[in-house]
């Protein structure tokens, strides 16, 4: 059961709140990512951010939804692939393994946006039934783009709490859960999270405490913002201007998980291309190695424990056998370009090092534990932790030849995958099954899978098919 359980948190979408503990680490992005994509969509996917905020969405006076000066929907239609043809695909593309990302959120509000006046007064004259233009245009939008988990609250002006609840619980009904952002007026924000709860216990699963610009007093205050049904708490801090580094915001947060008071972090903003020179991954990869891991290693299956530097010195990383992809290692805690020394607990297993972000092209193998990588030093991305030829692995499963995973409309041939496990996601990410390889060559039928697009991973091999 251990091959596969670092490729997603996607199929942990059952429980609210087990969902959100496991989306430690998050990132607000702006339209940077619409106007630097492709680039910036992979470089959010192999961050290994675990959730991602849509900034941002703003609400007009007729109800419109609009982002940039783009209309997203409007009179209850999704519009926004008039101008923005890529935005569904890349949106799905964001949690679409191998990535970190396992919840998408849109933000509305932010200093100075009147969106939550607009949906106050809309309220007062159309309220939020499904005839209403604020219910029509953000079921349009779920429908469009389902990816979308939550809609995050972070309106600085309006503090109307009514309307705000009726809001919110409208977007629950409609598939959304919600999150907070505050960073001044505590009173508005327990009562809008005690009205919401009051009706939809389950609405309100995060809460996120500006620590910079106007809320920077809340950096020594984290725990005072407290919200009772409310278990997870993430202060944020920026990617920029306040002349820290990244080692020195990491130390924040670690000091914040050590005072009890912060069950993950958030980062402030992906907006620009100054963006670009700053480490997304060192920034995921620590939050990540702080509150999580998100994905752990069970003890008894340990193979191999990756250091940060050299004579096993450094941070330390248990890994079991797998194929791990840049993200795959981040949602561990280990940052790219970090490894030094790695230790081989076990003699039957081999460790592949890759510098590029996939495990492909040129790499080290090492058998034994390695004080130094020599050339490879600070410059692993990915890895493969893998039986040997001829040796056992902890499974009593023997190493085979290289693994082939075919696949069309309605059956998928797996070879020299014996003991494996074949899984079958959806392409929102979830794992629709999993299944033990009981033959060196075995057909699967996919025919009883609802028709749509699936991603088949057996090891490290994976095929998409149209079902």
């Amino acid at each position: 059961m251990k091959r596969l359980t670092f490729i997603l948190l996607g199929a942990i979408l059952f429980l609210a709140d087990a969902y959100s503990q496991n989306e430690v680490s998050g990132i607000y992005a702006g339209g940077h990512i619409r106007r630097g994509r492709p680039g910036t969509i992979t470089k959010l996917r192999n961050s290994g951010f675990t959730y991602l905020i849509l900034f941002n969405v703003n609400v007009e006076a007729d109800g419109t939804l609009t982002t940039d000066g783009e209309t997203i929907c409007k009179n209850g239609e999704y519009v926004f692939q008039q101008t923005q043809p890529y935005y569904q695909q890349d949106i799905k593309d964001l949690k679409t393994p191998p990535t970190g990302i396992s919840r998408i959120e849109i933000c509305i509000g932010g200093w100075g946006n009147g969106s939550y006046g607009n949906i106050k007064n809309l309220i007062s004259s159309r309220g939020t039934g499904p005839t209403s233009i604020l219910y029509r245009n953000f079921k349009a939008l779920k429908e469009a783009v389902p990816e979308i988990d939550a809609v995050n609250n972070d309106t600085e002006q309006d503090y109307d709490a009514e309307s705000a609840a009726r809001f919110h619980i409208m977007m629950y009904d409609l598939g959304y859960q919600t999150t907070i952002a505050p960073y001044t007026n505590m009173s508005y924000w327990t009562s809008l999270v005690s009205k919401i709860r009051a009706s939809r216990p389950e609405a309100v699963d995060r809460a996120m405490i500006q620590c910079y610009d106007g809320g920077a007093g809340n950096l020594n205050n984290v725990g005072s913002w407290n919200f009772p049904g409310v278990s997870q708490r993430h202060p944020g801090l920026l990617d920029y201007s306040n002349d820290w580094s990244v080692e020195r915001n990491l130390a924040q947060f670690q000091a914040w998980k050590d005072q009890g008071v912060a069950t993950g972090g958030f980062v402030w903003l992906f907006n620009d291309g100054y963006d670009e020179t700053w480490n997304l991954n060192g920034w995921a990869a620590g939050l990540n190695r702080i509150f999580g891991p998100p994905l752990t290693t069970p003890e008894d299956e340990i193979v191999v424990r990756c250091y940060s530097e050299r004579n096993y010195g450094g941070y330390c990383i248990p890994l079991t056998e797998g194929t791990y992809m840049q993200p795959d290692l981040a949602l561990h805690g280990i940052t790219a370009n970090d490894i030094s020394s790695i230790e081989i607990l076990d003699e039957n297993y081999r460790v592949k090092l890759y510098t590029s972000v996939n495990c492909t092209g040129s790499y080290i193998t090492r058998t034994v534990s390695s004080k130094t990588l020599s050339t490879y030093d600070n410059k692993v991305c990915s890895m493969k932790v893998e039986v040997k030829p001829g040796g056992t692995g902890i499974n009593g499963i023997t190493a085979a030849e290289d693994i082939l995973l075919t696949a069309e409309r309605d059956n998928a041939i797996v070879e020299n995958a014996k003991g494996e496990y074949l899984s079958i996601y959806d392409t929102a990410g979830k794992l629709v099954s999993r299944s033990q390889i009981l033959t060196d060559s075995q057909a699967i039928s996919l025919s009883t899978l609802p028709h749509g697009n699936y991603i088949l991973r057996v090891a490290d091999k994976t095929v998409k098919v149209l079902r």
